[in-house]
């Protein structure tokens, strides 16, 4: 189980703290309240709005459950903060990303080099789809981890490795 914490500071437009603001999390386009924590482990969720008040500096925090909480969410989930301090201001911000993305991996293990006039290349076809994926190379014969002298974005589905030497077996793993 595990709660994802969200905080921020609700300010006016003079930048002056909003306190004693009604504060409500709602899911994303809609108008149905969501399940916050109040706590960051114990307790139980509250759907009931508003969630929260802001405090003489303006803060609130909250958690939200991931999927292995009781009333907790899936990855794709966003949210809505709604804000209101009767007389003064009103306001909302929607789809809100709390939740992290799970990152994807491709591993590979290289096989062969090219050779080039500034070292040795391999090719790395992976279906991340990201132009700027991390990295990580793992070397079988020394069993350390090694630094690629470059990582080479081919296309949005392919990276280059280059090494300074052909003749390492590395395991490539690619987080996008």
């Amino acid at each position: 189980m595990a709660r994802i914490h969200f905080w921020t500071y609700m300010l006016n437009e003079e930048g002056q703290p909003l306190q004693d603001a009604d504060v409500t999390v709602m899911l994303a386009g809609t108008v149905v309240p969501a399940d916050v924590y109040l706590q960051e482990a114990g307790g139980s969720s509250t759907d009931v709005a508003p969630q929260m008040i802001t405090n003489s500096e303006g803060y609130f925090e909250f958690w939200i459950g991931d999927v292995n909480e009781i009333a907790g969410y899936a990855t794709p989930q966003k949210f809505k903060l709604v804000w209101e301090k009767v007389g003064v201001t009103t306001g909302q911000i929607d789809f809100i990303d709390i939740l992290p993305n799970a990152p994807r991996f491709y591993n590979d293990t290289t096989t062969s080099w090219t050779s080039a006039a500034s070292g040795f290349f391999y090719d790395v076809v992976h279906g991340l789809n990201n132009q700027f994926p991390l990295v990580q190379a793992y070397d079988q014969a020394t069993q350390t981890v090694v630094d690629p002298l470059i990582i080479q974005t081919i296309s949005t589905s392919q990276t280059r490795i280059w090494m300074s030497t052909n003749t390492r077996i590395l395991e490539i793993a690619i987080i996008g």
